[in-house]
């Protein structure tokens, strides 16, 4: 992701040096680590429930009808009442707004145990 050289890790050193100094250095580093090891911990969450949602049943029948009706088999059509898809709708919703408060909140906590 990030194409570092050798002279560019030596400058970030310098000027973290000059800007924490060498008796906090190893405090803020560890505190970047907990919270690099935070947000990533926090992303797979994320993607892991988003995959277990776009395994259900239900999303793969709508995802099933809405392919047909693309390619015009109507046949199937019939069977998705406009209830089950606002159902399902809603599901995803409360799920993502679950799991957005979840990072919001531990987001925060991470800021907190930061300031202190």
């Amino acid at each position: 992701m990030f194409d570092f050289g050798w002279q560019e890790f030596m400058v970030i050193a310098f000027v973290l040096v000059l800007v924490v100094g060498p008796k906090d250095l190893p405090k803020v580093l560890r505190a970047f680590t907990k919270f690099t090891t935070q947000a990533r911990k926090m992303s797979s969450e994320f993607t892991k429930s988003l995959q277990d949602m776009s395994n259900d049943d239900e999303l793969k029948e709508v995802k099933k009808v809405l392919q047909d009706a693309k390619s015009g088999d109507f046949d199937d059509i019939s069977e998705l009442s406009e209830e089950s898809v606002s159902k399902d709708v809603r599901n995803v919703n409360e799920q993502l707004e679950t799991d957005l408060k979840q990072v919001y909140n531990e987001t925060q906590n991470i800021t907190s145990s930061k300031e202190r």
